[in-house]
């Protein structure tokens, strides 16, 4: 099994010397703590180490803010510049023949030139609906990188998310009053040969990251009565990023929110539940320095001479499953600067 060394040394120590390929690897935790940090240097030290990185920001952070405020620092630790770039999918219609279709835009500016004209009433969103209906496909024009590079694809919205990953679905609230419910409802049989594939077999990434796993599924399904949807969703996703692990030797690195049981708050698990239970085979919760995570008294700390000396900036990572290690019985130190972690 090769690894990725991510540079973190509580991480590469836990894991063997880095991220596992052919395999899931999650890392959860608080707000605040570093996980998009980490994974971002995951990504720079895959690509500073000569492999090209995928990232599926389904947050819309690394473009807007991370990658300006920690691309530096991490020029400076690998000491070379770290290529990023991000790359735009766009959906297009199936064309009638073998000639070229238009672009999702085309057909945009179309429609709504043809309604003006025929003074017909519309709304952005009556349109967004007709255009994903003419549009399920992704245009997937991607230059192979002429150089290790981290690319960054920006996939807010579960329904895209799933359509990267094969999946064709459209989104369905029951007609109950009294408790209505999201459900999730395939179009057509998910395929394998996907957007997603696509892309990692044009430009050959390493290491694809999640960040988050958590965050389309809480916007588009935020109820009790939507955990159906909410499952099968994650269950597709993760499906197909295994089926990938195993067929391009990929290193897969997923972040995820916490998820507290209201009456044992002490019991935070990483959202997600059994489904990415079962799929991440190696999972770590980030946490303070100074945060208590174990059964018992005495942790064994994997690299006790790196224990930090800034509190505020010191992190602790803990083993939460771990094919060789017991629950919480171990965790390592590290600490986070302008440079990443350390």
């Amino acid at each position: 099994m090769e690894k990725l060394p991510t540079q973190c040394s509580a991480l590469d120590a836990l894991t063997g010397g880095g991220l596992p390929t052919g395999t899931i690897s999650q890392v959860f935790g608080a707000k605040a703590l570093g996980k998009s940090i980490l994974c971002f240097q995951a990504a720079c030290a895959t690509v500073a180490a000569g492999r090209t990185a995928l990232i599926l920001d389904t947050e819309q952070s690394y473009m807007s803010y991370l990658v300006e405020y920690r691309l530096p620092g991490m020029n400076k630790r690998f000491g070379k510049d770290i290529p990023v770039k991000e790359v735009k999918l766009e959906r297009v219609p199936r064309p009638v023949s073998r000639k070229k279709g238009v672009s999702r835009s085309e057909l945009v500016t179309l429609l709504t030139s043809t309604l003006d004209k025929a003074g017909v009433m519309y709304t952005q969103s009556h349109i967004s609906s007709v255009v994903d209906i003419l549009s399920p496909e992704f245009d997937i024009q991607i230059d192979s990188p002429s150089e290790p590079t981290v690319l960054i694809v920006q996939m807010p919205d579960i329904i895209e998310l799933l359509k990267l990953h094969g999946v064709d679905s459209e989104i369905h609230v029951s007609e109950r009053s009294d408790n209505p419910r999201v459900e999730l409802r395939l179009k057509s049989t998910p395929v394998y040969e996907s957007g997603l594939y696509h892309i990692i077999e044009q430009t050959k990434a390493k290491l694809l990251v999640y960040d988050s796993l958590s965050a389309p599924l809480k916007a588009m399904f935020p109820n009790t009565q939507d955990l159906p949807a909410r499952s099968s969703s994650l269950a597709m996703l993760l499906s197909h990023a295994q089926r990938l692990c195993i067929q391009f030797g990929l290193a897969v690195l997923t972040t995820s929110h916490l998820s507290i049981e209201p009456i044992h708050a002490w019991n935070m698990t990483p959202y997600g539940g059994i489904i990415l239970g079962h799929d991440a085979k190696f999972s770590f919760e980030l946490t303070k320095v100074d945060a208590k995570r174990s059964k018992d008294d005495h942790p064994v700390p994997v690299n006790p001479e790196a224990k930090v000396k800034d509190e505020n900036r010191g992190r602790a990572l803990w083993v939460q499953r771990h094919p060789a290690m017991a629950d919480y019985s171990t965790f390592g130190y590290a600490g986070l600067d302008e440079e990443g972690f350390h």
